[in-house]
């Protein structure tokens, strides 16, 4: 008895874990929406490539950075050798050649650091030479113990002044592009998501009209034997049966490619063929505010930076043009101590005070027509981007307003489409009845069958329009209509 009492325990532990297990199996097998989504974000190739386009204008921004900071170098010659004969000038002007045997040594540290207000390079330095005389066995020193000096164009051309502000803008307009980046793939990802659906819900629709139109074949050939239908009758089921059987197949094929499609889009294993793909349901009902939308476009959009980015790159590049074609001239000083000597510890013992300044200038008087040319070219681009720009935006204020109304539209079509869908249904199902009770004939029942179909596809569209619809108006605004908030990752 106690064997007994064991082994029905264990059957009904045995019994538990393999429900359990289905259970689970069950629950893997179920695909939502969301659940897409999220995939899109974690895993997708275009949510990695957005990251990577981030990553690579945070590391500009970085680079950029780091060339305003000072920047300290060590250089070295050690030793510059040399054995050759050489060419001497001798005091009555002849030429006499003597053999050598040189060796020259440097050591430099040097510190620089960019003028972003004027342009200029402050520059810190300390230089030793050597020069040995291995044929006279002789040897010198020279050095700069230190030196403080200035490089300073005065009427050129100043690159740190525009550079900041571009390559500021050019970061934020990274990090904006990044966000509308995501939620076109998101948008994207719900295109395939539907897809699926349609294909897996043609796929049905054509199951189902097989399995009716067999057993009403099977109905209408035995009213043919008893003379109660014509052959027409007959005729008109088996086409319809075998567009059927083709419409399973076609749609079959559409289900497994719109399958992989997505998938290939996510980077993931095309999942088993039991998988489910969850039909979403729309959101509340949603009052948007056209007017708000377009302000956040001209706030989230990456457009409005790169279009003062670009704006930026014009005034830098006029300034180099009147810089380049324009009176130059660069400024040179500095100050330190140095010293030559015999000896190394002179150097830095008993050095003199150094002194350097120069002005070099350059005043152009011909230049046929240069400096106009190069300030027409950029007056001329200036001018295609801002044509540009209010083109852009002309067209993104229309998508916007265009998929508002859309968007607003849907919302309450679709609960209408719903209701048809399931008045078309219920008619169906009500003429199937009269069909097979003879009460009408096969056209009749051929067209509740095909709008109870185009029903069932018109409502699934619409809801595939009113998702990717919606991702488009927060790609297009970049803002969040469902939580009213700008989109931020």
């Amino acid at each position: 008895m106690e064997d007994i009492k064991h082994k029905l325990l264990y059957t009904i532990y045995i019994l538990f874990f393999v429900i359990i297990g289905f259970s689970a199996l069950v629950a893997q097998t179920s695909v939502n929406l969301d659940e897409v989504l999220s995939s899109v974000i974690d895993d997708s190739y275009a949510v990695t490539n957005a990251k990577n386009q981030l990553e690579i204008a945070d590391a500009n921004y970085e680079f950029f950075k780091s060339q305003l900071k000072p920047n300290v170098s060590l250089r070295a010659s050690i030793p510059n050798y040399s054995k050759t004969s050489t060419p001497v000038i001798q005091p009555d002007g002849t030429i006499s050649f003597t053999s050598i045997e040189q060796a020259n040594s440097s050591l430099s540290l040097f510190a620089t650091q960019v003028l972003t207000s004027t342009g200029g390079t402050l520059f810190l330095n300390s230089d030793i030479q050597r020069f040995d005389d291995l044929s006279q066995d002789g040897k010198q020193y020279n050095g700069n113990p230190i030196r403080l000096g200035i490089n300073q164009p005065l009427f050129g051309f100043n690159p740190w002044k525009y550079q900041k502000n571009i390559q500021s803008l050019a970061k934020e307009e990274s990090l904006l592009d990044y966000n509308i980046r995501i939620e076109e793939s998101l948008g994207l990802a719900t295109d395939y998501y539907f897809n699926i659906l349609i294909a897996k819900q043609n796929l049905e629709i054509a199951k189902t009209n097989e399995l009716v139109n067999e057993k009403l074949l099977a109905i209408t050939e035995e009213r043919l034997i008893l003379g109660k239908v014509s052959k027409d009758e007959k005729l008109q089921l088996e086409i319809e049966l075998n567009n059927a059987k083709l419409s399973v197949s076609q749609a079959g094929f559409e289900v497994d490619q719109s399958i992989a499609i997505l998938y290939t889009f996510l980077g993931e294993d095309i999942p088993s063929d039991g998988t489910q793909f969850i039909v979403p349901e729309i959101l509340d009902n949603k009052i948007l505010n056209i007017e708000s939308l377009l302000n956040e476009s001209k706030t989230n959009r990456p457009e409005v930076l790169a279009y003062q980015r670009e704006k930026s790159q014009v005034e830098m590049d006029l300034a180099e043009a009147k810089g380049n074609f324009g009176i130059q001239a660069d400024l040179q000083a500095s100050i330190g101590l140095a010293r030559g000597a015999e000896q190394f510890k002179e150097v830095y013992t008993d050095p003199f005070n150094e002194q350097q300044f120069n002005i070099s200038l350059l005043v152009p008087i011909v230049d046929w027509g240069r400096r106009k040319s190069a300030m027409k070219q950029i007056h001329l681009r200036e001018n295609n981007i801002e044509a540009t720009y209010e083109q852009q935006f002309l067209e993104l204020e229309n998508s916007i307003r265009q998929r508002a109304y859309l968007f607003t539209r849907l919302q309450s079509e679709i609960i209408l489409l719903k209701e048809i869908m399931d008045k078309a249904d219920e008619r169906f199902s009500i003429s199937n009845e009269r069909y097979v009770l003879g009460n009408i004939d096969i056209t009749n029942l051929t067209l509740a069958q095909r709008e109870k179909d185009q029903t069932k596809r018109n409502y699934i569209n619409a809801l595939k329009s009113y998702w990717v619809t919606y991702y488009e108006l927060r790609a297009l605004s970049g803002y969040d209509i469902l939580n009213n908030q700008e989109i931020i990752y």
